[in-house]
């Protein structure tokens, strides 16, 4: 093992712990019981639309670097 895996890793163990940690508090009842939430239940764009949207930018970043 070298130096950056001991200092990466070592990092990322860190941060996973940091992240459990505080991942255990609950958030203020005025924060969680707003009038403008979002309405989770509705979905605003069709997973079709992602699809093909996600496929065109794949499509033009191809083009674009076919050009260059």
């Amino acid at each position: 093992m070298d130096f950056n895996t001991l200092i990466f890793g070592g990092l990322s163990v860190i941060s996973l712990g940091a992240f459990l940690f505080i991942g255990r508090f609950r958030a203020f009842k005025k924060q969680r019981e707003r009038e403008d939430r979002i309405d989770w239940s509705k979905r605003q764009f069709s997973l079709w639309r992602i699809a093909l949207y996600s496929l065109g930018v794949v499509l033009m970043i191809v083009l674009v670097t076919q050009m260059i």
